[in-house]
């Protein structure tokens, strides 16, 4: 129950900090992600309430889906995950290529959002890595206003802020704009209590398999200035609604980690 009572909470987080498909198409063929998807779809889980914990190499996995369909392309809401329609309705797959499995996420002048519980701790897991392709971005898709904030792919990172997470807790997202230049740090113009990081941006490297590596510990002190809470829960989000377009994106290989001796972007503070 309590566990429950905690998710509810945080759904209701997502609701507040995100809320301002969908007719599904037949499957297209798309081509290999990176090696980082070699890894098993299905990630270590806690046996009673299915959250993810570190497995055997010290990394928290957020599997596409916690039981693989024995057909795919599989239609629906992945096992583990939730899924909150903003306009609306999803259109989700679980498709398989070479590589490993896929979540395949389709909006028609629409928005949503699948999110599942992920207890992690900063202090130990702070590299967030994950790999992500998008087919279609919505046409005039612009983060910076909220007449066009749709974007095709992106990844949230929430912080529940106890005893009153929803007056208190910070929301990370990581996104693939259509416009806002690479690098581009703003409050979210929906959500006050959103940063928006754009890591990719425009049609470039549309249909190719993209890998994202971010210290969500260092984002989180360049972002709000102090040291970041436990994170509670992550999101994949797509939506098309606000410019009345389309957009297509496919997820997967989402860790958290361990620092390694890599070299990444250095957070610039939007504290100045």
């Amino acid at each position: 129950m309590r566990l429950q009572r905690r998710s509810a909470v945080l759904l209701a987080l997502l609701v507040l900090a995100l809320g301002a498909v969908v007719l599904a198409s037949r499957p297209r063929p798309f081509g290999r992600p990176p090696d980082t998807l070699a890894i098993s779809p299905v990630a270590a889980v806690s046996p009673d309430h299915r959250v993810p914990i570190a497995d055997a190499a010290g990394r928290i996995q957020i599997a596409v889906a916690d039981r693989i369909p024995s057909r795919l392309p599989a239609e629906g809401v992945p096992a583990g995950w939730g899924l909150k329609e903003f306009t609306g309705r999803a259109a989700i797959e679980v498709v398989r290529e070479d590589a490993g499995v896929a979540l395949r996420l389709r909006s028609v002048q629409s928005s949503f959002v699948l999110y599942r519980d992920a207890i992690v701790d900063l202090r130990e897991f702070p590299i967030l890595s994950w790999s992500w392709k998008v087919v279609k971005l919505p046409r005039a898709g612009d983060v910076r206003a909220a007449a066009t904030d749709d974007q095709a792919a992106q990844v949230y990172v929430i912080f529940p802020r106890w005893p009153a997470p929803l007056v208190n807790s910070e929301v990370i997202g990581y996104v693939w704009d259509g416009r806002a230049p690479v690098g581009t740090r703003l409050t979210s113009p929906k959500a006050s209590n959103v940063r928006i990081i754009v890591v990719e941006s425009g049609p470039a490297k549309r249909d190719v398999w993209q890998r994202e590596v971010r210290n969500v510990a260092e984002d989180y002190v360049a972002l709000f200035g102090r040291q970041p809470p436990r994170v509670g829960q992550v999101g994949l989000m797509i939506d098309s609604n606000d410019t009345r377009a389309e957009a297509e994106a496919l997820f997967a290989g989402l860790v958290f980690a361990k620092p390694r001796a890599e070299r990444m972007e250095k957070p610039t503070s939007m504290l100045r």
